[in-house]
Order: structure tokens, then C-alpha cells, then sequence
């Protein structure tokens, strides 16, 4: 009886160590690459600019994912507001309401409302192996005090496109 009970102990744990072994095993994660890339600048009113960015993404991981962010980031763009320099600014900051005024009324009224920021790409899934187009606008900011004057993008070193966020879709 001893003996029996010994096996079916022992079979129970061997069967528990391996599902633990199993169930700890490597997760299957997606990866995304961003395969293309192109920046444009574009004017929103008689003094401002912006930079916008379009390209493709590509599911190169091991699992479908969804709900992926692309954003824009500017390396030498200066975080404050500054004439005839490139700056970021984004729905998330926190500016005093009379700068954004001051802000609107040298460089247009784009700003005027935080919904209408569109600095962020969404794609919505992207299965294994497939490549998706996105494009996102306003992602750094140049005005002018001249309206004659187009502003020099900055270098393609100074750019970039991140992924800022997505979820892996398990099956």
C-alpha cells in the first residue's frame, strides 16, 4: 500500500514539475520593425510649421499584435516655445492657458483645441509578417516672425519614429 502511494505521490509531482517547466517556458512575444520612414514639413497658418512623419511598420515577431502607437521624437527640438527654433509641444504638457494663447496668436490657432492634436499614429492589428502604413502630424513645432521664411528641417540624425507602445495578441 506504501508502495502504491509512493508512486501515485511521486507520478503527481513529476507531472506537477513538468507543467511547471512548460507553463515556464518562453512566451511568444511580438516584434515590430519600422521598415520606412519620411518626415515632410508642412505650414498650418502664415508663420508656423510643423513636421509631420509617414512610413511602414512590420509584425516581424512571432505573434499577431495590436493597438501599436507610433509617435515622432525631435533630438535637438528645445522643449519651450522659442522663435525660429524647432520645438515640441504636445496635448500631454502643461502650459500655462495665457502662453498657449501667445502661442496661437503668433503662430495660428492649430492649438486651439488638445483633441485635435494628431501626433500619434494607431494601428489597430498587424498579424505576423504584414507591414502597415501610418502617419501622424505635429510632432515639433518652428514658427517665424517673417512669413516669407520656410525653416530648414532638421537633420534626418535628429529625427526619429518610435514604437511607443502595443499588445502582443495571444491565441
Amino acid at each position: 500500500m506504501k508502495t502504491c502511494f509512493r508512486r501515485v505521490l511521486s507520478g503527481c509531482c513529476l507531472a506537477m514539475i513538468v507543467l511547471c517547466v512548460i507553463s515556464c517556458g518562453e512566451k511568444k512575444q511580438g516584434k515590430l520593425e519600422i521598415t520606412e520612414k519620411k518626415y515632410h514639413l508642412s505650414q498650418f497658418s502664415d508663420n508656423g510649421w510643423s513636421l509631420d512623419a509617414s512610413g511602414k511598420i512590420k509584425n516581424v515577431g512571432d505573434v499577431d499584435v495590436k493597438k501599436v502607437v507610433v509617435t515622432g521624437v525631435c533630438k535637438s527640438c528645445v522643449e519651450i516655445w522659442i522663435p525660429e527654433k524647432w520645438f515640441t509641444y504636445s496635448q500631454g504638457d502643461d502650459i500655462v492657458h495665457s502662453e498657449q494663447k501667445e502661442v496661437e496668436q503668433v503662430i495660428g490657432n492649430a492649438e486651439i483645441e488638445a483633441s485635435r492634436f494628431d501626433q500619434k499614429a494607431v494601428v489597430g492589428y498587424l498579424a505576423v509578417g504584414d507591414e502597415e502604413s501610418f502617419s501622424f502630424k505635429e510632432f515639433a513645432y518652428f514658427y517665424t516672425q517673417s512669413k516669407e521664411k520656410i525653416p530648414e528641417m532638421p537633420s534626418e540624425a535628429d529625427l526619429d519614429v518610435i514604437i511607443e507602445s502595443f499588445e502582443s495578441v495571444q491565441k
